[in-house]
């Protein structure tokens, strides 16, 4: 895993896959719940905010640009601060896999096969997730960079097909109720889809860096955010904020709504498509970053003695997270937001400041 390398373009996919992940399904109920009609302006709002923590990663990356986060923390905290703070990172990894894991399992359960056990869905997942980590984050790369076509037509079809149902009125009045519940629904597009890139401290290393390797990073993660606020936005102007913050997959229930000429309907599987590659990638990045920080932390010489425990760790854990879905989403609204904020502004925050205080006392 140490010597592979990726390219610019790869890992600007990675990013853009990322940011969108989970978000695309969940996210427009949970801003919509706060914000209202003013979701849009919500997502727009974290978007500018989420480039700024998007920013703040990337500025850690480059302090030591070949090394992972469990080697930076090493380097700048210390043997045994360092240590414990990489240890929390772990967790902070396999929690996330978990999650998300369960995440695809309780969408495939209640809404495609409702009589088909979870464990069944978690045990061909970990398999697959295995798999994927087994190949390294080259074939990782080079797998969302083949299905990234893909999955970008059917994204702008999916959009297109929506525009006949329409209605401008669903988002007036505007600001209605002031500033403050914009930026309460602020807080879930700044930390699912841009507190979640802190995994990419266990990438960057490997990137083949080129002149403009800063502009394309940047400009990945803002792709990202628009196509999540150009989703919150249709889900609003053709469900309406009441049926959006009330549903807990909106983006699923509103690709159910395309019919065009009585011929073209029931196209929700492009949806399920687009939504299970991305949050895939997303929790094969963190998998893979779980893997790695382990052998790093541990000093194993072989990454690949570590996949089947961990695999039965993962498995374990998604299926142990949350007793149901109600409970799950319960915990995603009111404490998850603030667990990702932690890790991703806290912890590089203190790594910049005893970074830049060791130099200035060196």
């Amino acid at each position: 895993m140490d010597n592979e390398k990726i390219s610019v373009r790869q890992i600007g996919v990675l990013v853009i896959l990322a940011v969108i992940g989970d978000s695309i399904l969940v996210s427009p109920a949970l801003i919509a719940q706060s914000a209202k009609q003013d979701a849009w302006i919500s997502g727009l709002f974290g978007v500018f905010v989420g480039m700024l923590i998007a920013g703040l990663i990337y500025y850690v990356s480059r302090l030591f640009p070949n090394f992972t986060l469990m080697e930076f923390n090493r380097k700048i905290l210390g043997k045994w601060a360092g240590g414990v703070v990489s240890l929390l990172f772990l967790c902070y990894f396999l929690m996330n896999t978990a999650a998300m894991s369960r995440e695809i399992s309780d969408f495939i359960t209640t809404q495609m096969m409702p009589e088909t056990p979870i464990w069944a869905i978690h045990l061909i997942l970990v398999l697959l997730l295995l798999w994927g980590i087994r190949g390294g984050i080259e074939t990782i790369a080079r797998s969302a960079e083949m299905l990234f076509p893909c999955f970008f037509l059917f994204l702008i079809c999916l959009l297109l097909f929506l525009t006949p149902q329409i209605k401008l009125e669903q988002i007036f009045p505007i600001l209605p109720h002031g500033f403050k519940p914009i930026l309460k629904g602020s807080i879930y597009t700044i930390a699912y889809p841009y507190a979640d890139l802190i995994v990419f401290l266990m990438v960057l290393p490997s990137v083949i860096r080129k002149k403009h390797a800063n502009r394309d990073y940047a400009l990945a993660a803002f792709i990202g955010g628009i196509v999540l606020v150009a989703v919150i936005l249709i889900c609003t102007l053709v469900l309406g904020s009441y049926i959006t913050a009330h549903q807990r997959y909106p983006t699923y229930a509103l690709a159910k709504k395309i019919s065009i000429g009585n011929f073209l309907e029931r196209v929700e599987a492009f949806l399920t498509f687009i939504w299970i590659m991305s949050i895939f990638i997303k929790t094969i990045l963190y998998g893979f970053a779980f893997v790695k920080g382990m052998s790093q932390l541990f000093n194993t010489k072989d990454e690949k003695f570590l996949l089947l425990p961990s695999g039965f760790i993962i498995f374990g854990l998604a299926y142990a997270i949350s007793p149901d879905i109600v409970y799950y989403q319960n915990v995603l609204i009111k404490y998850w937001p603030f667990w990702d904020l932690t890790y991703a502004l806290l912890f590089p925050l203190l790594c910049i400041i005893v970074y830049h205080v060791r130099i200035r006392f060196r």
